[in-house]
């Protein structure tokens, strides 16, 4: 959908209006502007031709499947990725791009391998939840979380992915609560405080991948330009000044960051955050890209278990999408 001249139609309309609109697009998820019969024959036909509601996607999976993904071909040709998640408590976690590609290169992320195409608009990533909430409605079910850790770094659109996350809020569309929505960044200033200074209670991610700088100039070259120790106090300052959890996301693998000499300094890095206020999240490595392994079931546990004794919240992320080509890092354009 062209966002901009949607915005700007409901402008136009009395609050009614508005809501009528917002309904027939958010809930009763129509796909065709003639089926909103409460228009004027020649307002739907404007709707049809400059914000149409069809959306050109590819799927891949069951619904039965712990994950899908959907290959969405957007207006200028260009493809993108997104994956819901389907959780054994019944809830439904749909993963978005905020990029068409991504500019970082991590050393790890087939997305960022592949290189960078351009930012989406809001209204690109506010059609990849539309599209799953069409998806899943027929089955009685809905989004309950959305976590933008799909193609590209929100950081660098993030003026996109705020305006995109306030309309999938709002009440009037999909009213996804605000602790239902997590940002993951690797940390870029000073783009990172604006995010941490935005008022809403969104979940904030940190993709730190190593306990060192050295370490981590090897696999993300973002590093070398926003360093460890420069983004520490920045996030520091966020989890003590909001009392709100930040969740960690550390990506293990084989031979290279997960022996206990880096949980160590993974402990020691992290030693001055409130323990309360931190969840680190153990990632297993998805086969793509590098000469990488995932690291083995004990070194996984001897990891966790080092980090547990010092006192720190551990979980281990499951896997999920692997035969789909959906899981972290191997999203594609």
């Amino acid at each position: 959908m062209n966002w901009s001249a949607w915005e700007h139609f409901l402008d136009t309309q009395p609050a009614f209006r508005q809501r009528q609109l917002n309904h027939a697009v958010f809930q009763e998820l129509v796909t065709d502007w003639s089926a909103v019969s409460v228009l004027p024959l020649k307002e739907r036909q404007w709707l049809e031709v400059n914000c149409p509601l069809d959306i050109n996607y590819t799927l891949s999976g069951q619904d039965a499947d712990p994950a899908q993904k959907a290959r969405i071909t957007l207006r200028d040709g260009l493809i993108i990725e997104t994956v819901v998640i389907h959780h054994e408590t019944g809830r439904q976690t749909v993963c978005l791009s905020s990029q068409a590609g991504c500019p970082l290169g991590c050393a790890f992320c087939q997305t960022g391998q592949q290189g960078f195409r351009r930012n989406l608009k809001a209204g690109e990533i506010v059609e990849q939840a539309l599209l799953w909430q069409r998806l899943l409605a027929p089955q009685g079910k809905h989004i309950h979380n959305l976590v933008f850790m799909g193609m590209g770094e929100p950081l660098l659109n993030l003026a996109e992915v705020i305006r995109a996350i306030e309309w999938l809020h709002n009440s009037m569309a999909l009213d996804i609560g605000w602790r239902h929505i997590a940002i993951s960044t690797v940390g870029l200033r000073p783009q990172l405080k604006d995010l941490l200074n935005y008022g809403e209670q969104i979940k904030i991610a940190w993709s730190l991948h190593a306990p060192s700088d050295n370490l981590r100039n090897k696999l993300m070259p973002v590093n070398h330009h926003h360093s460890l120790m420069a983004l520490k106090p920045i996030f520091r300052d966020y989890v003590v000044r909001t009392n709100r959890r930040l969740m960690v996301e550390y990506l293990l693998l084989d031979h290279f960051n997960d022996s206990l000499e880096e949980a160590e300094e993974l402990a020691i890095f992290l030693a001055d955050f409130p323990k309360n206020l931190l969840l680190i999240n153990l990632l297993n490595y998805n086969p793509g890209v590098g000469n990488f392994y995932p690291s083995s079931g004990s070194a996984r546990e001897a990891f966790a278990v080092f980090l547990e004794k010092r006192g720190y919240k551990v979980t281990t992320r499951l896997s999920l999408g692997q035969d789909i080509l959906g899981a972290c890092g191997q999203l594609s354009w």
